[in-house]
């Protein structure tokens, strides 16, 4: 019983090996794998009005392929609305 047990799943595992190097979508995913990584850090925040500096912890996330980091926010808007998003870390300047 045990025997034919080993064998089925030997077979399972080959069967599986093959159609996955036969596949060319599953070879893209594969080069995927671990492109994008999660860590945690510190920001510093600034405001102009009060004139005052903050420190921050955050979640973020890296890009590996990209170069592309983004943080992870969650807010409840100004009608009450709950948001979770990943933000850009990129400084974005105003076309003048």
């Amino acid at each position: 019983m045990i025997k034919s047990f080993i064998i089925i799943i030997c077979f399972i595992l080959l069967m599986g090996s093959i159609v996955c190097a036969e596949n060319p979508v599953s070879k893209d995913a594969c080069s995927d794998i671990g492109r994008y990584q999660l860590f945690q850090g510190t920001y510093k925040t600034f405001d102009l009005k009060s004139q005052e500096g903050t420190t921050s912890t955050g979640i973020f996330l890296i890009d590996t392929k990209t170069g592309t980091v983004k943080r992870y926010l969650n807010k409840i808007d100004a009608d009450g609305k709950y948001i979770e998003t990943w933000v850009s870390t990129e400084v974005q300047q105003e076309k003048k």
